[in-house]
């Protein structure tokens, strides 16, 4: 067997696995990271839409990226296309190692900036259109890489400003590799190599005026920072070394020693995985995509396993427990923030990822203006400022709210998507009646206020209800929880829930109500004998926390007694 057909096989071999190796990240490990990409994005198949893009520079690679976000929307789609991207970007660097006769360790080098984008990809400020911009640049070097004499001049000038205008900020690396080129062809002409330079330097300040952009957005668009950029500095970073140290080049070194460098090299792949892979933040991001689908048992599922200490979490946990009625049962059962986690503050000082998932819980519960409020700053604040999932709310407040004329609009834009066109099912499922029975002057942050009121107009939306029983229990407002109880919600099931057991007997304790009252309320025997004991334990420990989490874990009475706030 010839050395080169071993060499193409090793080849061969080594991308497969890393392609599986990839899919199966993307696919298995951060799916929700990637179908949170597209939720934070619209795209949208109609001429105006298109043509905002030629607004900035860029403008093929944020179109293409964007467009190719979209499929996003399917796990597998998402998995797919960002493996085929990152293959494609190390077959270009692998062309473009050879045009500096890179041999030795060539399959090697080319992973590193693959590795490095790999890395960053699950980033939701890392967008699709940075390797699109990457893998363009590439090409065009190795376009103008063919080209000889006169011609390369001419080549050169010309895609210089047509980089600029369709992939922004990737043209530097473009004409680093342009001019390292030259040197490695011993094509040293000074004159000629600082025109690239020049003309690199003065572009994006011509045009910026023209974008719009500050002087640093100018010189990174589409990348924010020096960062996101890490892959197109590593890849000329390797060129500059192998053009300085000829020596490097070498011949193709054994198959052992290229199997002993890509052990070395898919070790730090992985503990740079390790290390940049949020478990939690993913997680995180579950609950939200799988909520936008309606999957609450997966919310539960999710929020079960991973325990998150997060108000986003608790948020859409909350949210999956009304819509299986099992808020007043089992609202002790996972981490509570306060009120925090009941409903999410929109206010100054709240994350993006906070008003973003904000509207949500709004929505179920009724309150359709500040569901409609929400969405709109979601919208505002998301990195996009684009938000297909933004958009399908606003469409359905304002059907909800009988504003037809704005519905109208936004589902226009809706169905000029390809797979958030409007969908009868969702929207009957999530379709809320009129809330408020009278007009009211509120602080957005009133929450209280708002529950009263959603209660007091329709006393049968339980959704509302439950939020205002569980709002009073988690600001442990006995006296006021007890006072809603009994206006809305005693006597309409035939089953105490749990919670709002536990919260009665510590309100017939304190008011020393007799027997008959408590009866009344119809707590559960059980629920009375295990207060009891609760109470003799308590006094027993002098208040100590450890024995009575270990005989009375996620009971109201623990929380009412041991649960402290911290900033």
């Amino acid at each position: 067997m010839s050395r080169n057909l071993q060499e193409t096989r090793l080849i061969f071999a080594s991308g497969i696995a890393l392609m599986i190796g990839c899919f199966l990240y993307f696919w298995y490990i951060v799916p929700y990271h990637i179908c949170f990409k597209e939720q934070i994005q619209l795209f949208t198949y109609n001429s105006s839409y298109i043509l905002s893009y030629f607004s900035k520079p860029a403008v093929f690679a944020c179109l293409a990226g964007d467009f190719l976000t979209q499929f996003f929307y399917f796990k597998i789609a998402g998995a797919a296309i960002i493996t085929l991207l990152l293959v494609l970007e190390w077959w270009l660097i692998l062309l473009t190692l050879k045009r500096f006769s890179v041999k030795k360790y060539a399959l090697i080098w080319s992973l590193l900036p693959v590795i490095v984008e790999w890395i960053s990809f699950p980033n939701t400020s890392f967008s699709v259109a940075l390797s699109v911009s990457f893998i363009t640049a590439l090409s065009a070097f190795i376009i103008y890489a063919k080209t000889s004499g006169k011609t390369t001049v001419i080549v050169g000038i010309l895609l210089i400003p047509t980089l600029y205008i369709i992939t922004g900020a990737s043209v530097f690396l473009f004409v680093i590799l342009a001019a390292l080129y030259n040197i490695h062809k011993n094509k040293k002409k000074i004159i000629f190599h600082s025109s690239f330079f020049i003309l690199v330097a003065i572009i994006p300040l011509i045009l910026r005026h023209f974008y719009l952009l500050t002087l640093k957005q100018a010189y990174f668009y589409p990348f924010q920072d020096i960062k996101q950029m890490l892959s197109l500095v590593v890849l000329a970073f390797i060129v500059l070394i192998f053009v300085c140290f000829k020596k490097l080049r070498g011949q193709n070194s054994g198959i052992l020693y290229f199997a002993i460098s890509f052990v070395v090299l898919v070790s730090i792949l992985i503990a740079g995985l390790i290390k940049n892979t949020d478990r939690k933040q993913e997680s995180i991001f579950g609950i939200t995509i799988e909520a936008y689908h309606n999957n609450w048992d997966k919310v539960l599922k999710i929020a079960e396993k991973e325990e998150l200490k997060s108000p986003v979490a608790t948020c859409y946990t909350n949210i999956a427990l009304s819509k299986k009625s099992l808020l007043g049962e089992r609202l002790m059962d996972f981490y509570q923030p306060f009120t925090s986690g009941l409903l999410l503050p929109i206010a100054p000082g709240s994350g993006w990822l906070t008003i973003f998932s904000g509207s949500d819980a709004y929505y179920h519960i009724g309150d359709l203006g500040m569901a409609q409020h929400a969405a709109m700053l979601g919208m505002i604040f998301s990195p996009k400022q684009r938000s297909a999932r933004m958009m399908e709310r606003l469409l359905e407040t304002n059907l909800a709210s009988g504003d037809t004329a704005v519905a109208v609009k936004y589902a226009r834009i809706l169905e000029s998507t390809l797979f958030h066109k409007i969908k009868p099912d969702r929207l009957r499922d999530n379709l809320q009646q009129g809330t408020f029975r009278k007009d009211m002057i509120r602080n957005s942050t009133n929450t209280q206020a708002s529950l009263e009121l959603l209660a007091e107009s329709n006393p049968d939306n339980l959704p509302a209800v439950d939020y205002l029983l569980c709002y009073h229990l988690l600001n442990k407002n006995i006296p006021a929880f007890f006072k809603a109880y009994t206006t809305y919600y005693k006597g309409k099931k035939t089953h105490v829930p749990k919670v709002y057991a536990e919260a009665l007997m510590i309100y017939f304790a304190v008011t020393k109500g007799t027997i008959n009252e408590v009866s009344q309320y119809g707590i559960p025997s059980e629920t009375v004998k295990s207060f009891g004991e609760y109470t003799r334990l308590y006094e027993k420990s002098n208040g100590n926390l450890a024995p009575m989490q270990k005989n009375f874990p996620n009971t109201y009475w623990l929380f009412y007694h041991f649960a402290v706030m911290n900033n």
